[in-house]
């Protein structure tokens, strides 16, 4: 810029801030000409001349202080610039005009709905004066609270978006979070999101192509694989988490099964107006990608608003300007159509994930979470339910319900909400919908599964006189009895299945539901309740409990606790039970003991392939006699793993994995410790950590010492406190389980402020590994990450660290050689690797935007999953990650376990549903076709391998099957079908690392 171009600018400018219109014009146009030179190198030597020309022109009246020369002056510099002009009338800025509302950040339900009212009021009253004037609005969920508070102003919407004028931008119901959901919860965004859009406003997904996710914190690595099966093309972002983020505004973004959305990261942000600070932007944009459409994104507020008045009038004026860009009222599909006819052949492409933004909110708000992960779970458990009663028991499919159920699972993966970056109304409003989303997937479970018990055969349980198999309708009243059990207050408040036994007196049977589709074998838990007659009546706690099960063995029932809950007594037993895929299988309960049985293969029969459990999980308490002395360490045992304990940390000292005699842990440095730490205070504490300013660890034990002794479990652990908090934590081995539980439950009382800091409590485990390097599950998937020097990352289900094994190692172990440890939750996301360290925070309490957002009690488990060295063939080489997946969901989704009596019935004792292989394929879920009698099955691939899938399905139990096809999340075909059916299953191509829907129909 030349000494007189300053100086003309700085006297324009004194005019322009006087509201001389004319001088603010030709100073834009002509720092725009001089840029448009700058990127025209070519035309530089004479386009600099015009400028010289131009600037003396306006220069000679503004310092001879004509003022009301100034607009004459400046339409002769125009015509001069003409040239210019006309390269610069090449350049456009499409204008999309839209609202970025969030759903109950810094405000209550009401306000949202308040906000969201008066921001399209005002949209469609500049409709009304503006006819170019277009207009773009994502999120279902203000469509849709549209319809249910203003109906009438809806209607006017649903004219709008007829004329074309109001552009929808809606694919996901609202602009949710993407690292912590599952992958199913992100197909069902798409499905329930274009359903509700289509039934209301006629449009078809083909019609709305874009993923708009202006403010969401982070991209997890499989989004394209699973956006572009729900019809997505575009996707429009501002948070790509990666250094250098703005070098590349426009970019593929290919995802881990190679599909590719295509990208517009908008370096200018969208929360803006329309106005001459933003065309340093255009082209910078432009040069960057060779194009000369920009997007400009306007529409001012967090908290609605969008366009205004001054925004539209501001449009209108500068596509006036001769020397200046095309500004142009438009949509952000006919942006994208746009640029798509002209993309460069090398626009970058970029194969990871767009993380991390605002790592603070993979822990923040730690209830919140939780309920999104037993939602999610709950969700995915009724709807398989809910298939086996349609299909097996001739049961009305809940549709409406399910939909219902889904929808407000999906409202809470709000990018405030879920994050926890809300206030205190936001976490109100969200536990509320927590509350509705577990009574009916609850209700809908119970209904199911007591209904099919009522059908499966119990016979055999031991009585003389026998009840035929009930139909499917309410339990008969003469069952009605003391033995009832309210179950209320018991295992329910989390929507948990009751356990209530609606049974007399005498032998029990338990149907044991396994809701994922591979074997399982774990132990359950099961309450008897008011067991009065028998030998010793009413001595519950004196009483002895057997097991009977399918395969006509006896096992001893161990008893795990017992109590009186307003006049009914019940006592908790413990047994392994087994059951195959998707599948279930009938046990039953009575007094007595495996020695006196009658007419049974005794305990454990040597033919069984069920393992043995005798002695099968023991504890070692360490002490001796009522002085308790000690002896020897406190350790637990089972057939996979031992772990002992340090008295002094609590900590594990070993944790051996049997087969291979691999140690993960050491005595100098326990893990599965607790570990309290005190953040620095900072601004935006519920987004971004902060450094340590205290830190202790371990948090010392009040007590420690051993619980149960088995023979299914057993378990140590006791009490700790912290400052005003008290917690007692568990460690527990099963019988046929390869994890060590842990169980934690905290009443915290610890308080963030910006005067103090911001207290939180982790679990610390150092491993003994070298090269360590972390895997952690994300939607659909999982991934290898870099960080390990203490970055906060996000995982789902579980994290799994693999290295070198220490010298611990047993001699003999082969150069090279692996071994590792998963750490699996249930409701924690964020994890951090340091060295060979690995920790989930558990509770982190936040200061802002929310003053206490932890205070009162949590419960949480997790479990430590040991997997040996690679080494000799014999070896296994570990764990895959569908082997981690399947621990994860198993660890997360519980055999469901449902009292009966004893009865004949139509069904078998027990029965596989539905089986999938091979291994590395997966089950995701399983329900009801939206729009036929058909089932989906939709399975994903975790291994990065193609293969081709085989789902089997009992025939005489869901029905002879007539086709299968393969469908998008959408449930819509696919233009070529590789789903194979047959009168058993149906095969189907999956992709390496990607997803297959099927819709499978049957004969009748």
């Amino acid at each position: 810029m030349t000494t007189a171009s300053q100086q003309l600018k700085q006297s324009l400018s004194l005019l322009a801030a006087n509201q001389n219109h004319m001088a603010e014009r030709f100073i834009a146009e002509f720092e725009f000409a001089e840029r448009l030179t700058a990127a025209h190198p070519d035309r530089a030597a004479s386009w600099n001349e015009l400028l010289q020309r131009a600037a003396k022109c306006v220069a000679d009246v503004v310092s001879a202080g004509r003022s009301d020369q100034v607009e004459t002056a400046v339409l002769k510099a125009e015509q001069i610039l003409a040239p210019i002009g006309e390269v610069a009338k090449t350049y456009t800025a499409h204008c999309v005009g839209h609202a970025h509302i969030d759903m109950n950040w810094m405000w209550s339900w009401a306000e949202t709905v308040a906000t969201t009212n008066d921001t399209f009021t005002t949209v469609l009253k500049l409709m009304e004066e503006f006819p170019e004037f277009r207009f773009s609005q994502s999120q279902a969920s203000v469509y849709a609270l549209m319809q249910e508070y203003n109906p009438e102003l809806f209607e006017q919407i649903q004219r709008r978006v007829k004329e074309g004028r109001w552009e929808i931008t809606a694919a996901h119901w609202v602009e949710g979070e993407k690292n912590i959901v599952s992958g199913e919860s992100l197909a069902r965004h798409l499905l329930y999101t274009r359903r509700y859009i289509q039934e209301n406003f006629g449009i078809k997904p083909a019609d709305q192509p874009i993923d708009w996710e202006p403010d969401t914190f982070g991209h997890a690595f499989t989004v394209p694989g699973i956006d572009t099966r729900g019809g997505v093309k575009y996707y429009y972002m501002c948070r790509p988490g990666f250094e250098n983020r703005y070098d590349m505004p426009l970019f593929w973004w290919q995802g881990q099964d190679g599909s590719r959305v295509l990208v517009f990261l908008d370096a200018s942000w969208y929360n803006d107006h329309i106005g001459t600070h933003r065309t340093a932007w255009l082209l910078d944009y432009c040069q960057k990608t060779k194009l000369r459409d920009w997007l400009y994104v306007y529409g001012i507020g967090d908290h609605g608003g969008g366009p205004t008045r001054r925004d539209l009038l501001r449009c209108r004026d500068m596509n006036g300007w001769p020397i200046y860009p095309s500004f142009k009222f438009s949509t952000a599909k006919a942006y994208f159509e746009t640029i798509a006819k002209q993309l460069p052949d090398d626009l970058p492409v970029v194969n990871k994930e767009l993380n991390f933004e605002f790592t603070g909110c993979y822990t923040t708000q730690t209830l919140i979470k939780k309920i999104n992960r037993y939602s999610e779970n709950y969700m995915v458990e009724a709807e398989t339910a809910a298939s086996i009663g349609w299909r097996v028991l001739k049961k009305n499919y809940p549709a409406d319900k399910l939909r219902a159920a889904w929808i407000d699972t999906l409202f809470n993966h709000f990018h405030d909400i879920l994050p926890g970056s809300g206030v205190r109304a936001t976490r109100d409003y969200t536990h509320g919908l927590f509350q509705k989303i577990a009574a009916a997937t609850s209700m809908i479970k119970t209904q199911t599964y007591r209904a099919l018990a009522s059908r499966v055969d119990t016979s055999w349980g031991g009585l003389s006189s026998l009840p035929q198999a009930r139909q499917p309708a309410p339990q008969t009243p003469e069952l009605a009895s003391v033995a009832f059990g309210g179950g209320i207050g018991r295992d329910t408040s989390f929507g948990a299945l009751s356990p209530a036994g609606h049974v007399a007196d005498g032998p029990r049977p338990y149907v044991v539901f396994n809701p994922t589709a591979w074997d399982r074998q774990e132990v359950v838990k099961v309450s008897v309740w008011d067991a009065h007659t028998g030998s010793q009546a009413g001595d519950l706690n004196s009483k002895r409990f057997i097991v009977r099960t399918p395969d006509r063995r006896v096992l001893p029932a161990q008893k795990i606790g017992s109590g009186d809950y307003w006049g009914h007594q019940y006592v908790d037993l413990a047994f392994p039970a087994q059951t195959k895929s998707l599948g279930y299988a009938a046990y039953v309960v009575e007094e007595g003991s495996p020695a006196k049985a009658q007419g049974w293969t005794p305990y454990v029969a040597e033919d069984a392939d069920f393992p043995t459990y005798e002695g099968g999980a023991k504890c070692s308490t360490g002490y001796r006699g009522a002085e308790r002395q000690p002896l020897g360490p406190i350790t637990l045992e089972n057939e996979f793993l031992f772990v002992e304990f340090d008295r002094a940390s609590g900590g594990i000292s070993k944790l051996i994995e049997k087969k291979t005699g691999v140690n993960l842990a050491s005595s100098d440095k326990p893990t599965a410790v607790l570990e309290y730490v005190l953040e620095r205070p900072r601004i935006m504490s519920a987004w971004l950590l902060n450094d340590a300013k205290l830190t202790i660890c371990p948090v010392q034990w009040e007590t420690f010492e051993g619980q149960e002794q088995g023979p299914y479990i057993a378990s140590v652990g006791g009490t700790l406190k912290l400052n005003d908090s008290t917690m007692s934590m568990t460690f527990s081995l099963k019988a046929g389980q390869p994890w060590l539980e842990i169980s934690l439950k905290v009443l915290w009382l610890e308080r963030g402020t910006k005067e103090t800091g911001i207290p939180t409590l982790r679990l610390k485990m150092p491993l003994a590994l070298s090269d360590a390097k972390a895997r952690y599950e994300i939607p659909f998937g999982s991934i290898a990450r870099e960080q390990n020097q203490g970055e906060e990352v996000p995982g789902l289900r579980w994290a799994d660290v693999s290295g070198a094994p220490s010298p611990l190692t047993p001699a003999g172990t082969e150069a090279g050689a692996t071994a590792g440890c998963a750490l699996l939750n249930d409701c924690k996301y964020g994890h951090s690797l340091d060295g060979s360290t690995l920790r989930l925070t558990l509770i982190r309490s936040s200061y802002d935007p929310d003053i206490l957002p932890e205070i009162g009690e949590h419960q949480m488990r997790m479990a430590l999953a040991p997997h040996g060295a690679v080494g000799p063939a014999s070896v296994p080489a570990g764990l895959t990650p569908a082997d981690l997946t399947r621990m994860g969901a198993a660890f997360n989704q519980p055999l469901q376990v449902v009292p009966t009596d004893v009865h004949k019935g139509t069904l078998p004792k027990q029965a596989e549903l539905l089986s999938c292989e091979p291994g590395n394929v997966l089950v995701s879920s399983i329900k009801k076709a939206e729009d036929e009698r058909a089932l989906i099955v939709r399975l994903y691939e975790t291994s990065g391998e193609a293969t081709t899938a085989k789902v089997s399905l009992n025939a005489g139990l869901w029905g002879a099957i007539s086709g299968a096809e393969e469908v998008d999340l959408l449930e819509k075909p696919l233009a070529k079908s590789t789903a194979k059916a047959s009168k058993g299953g149906f095969r189907v191509s999956v992709p390496a690392y990607g997803i297959a829907s099927v819709k499978v129909r049957f004969e009748k």
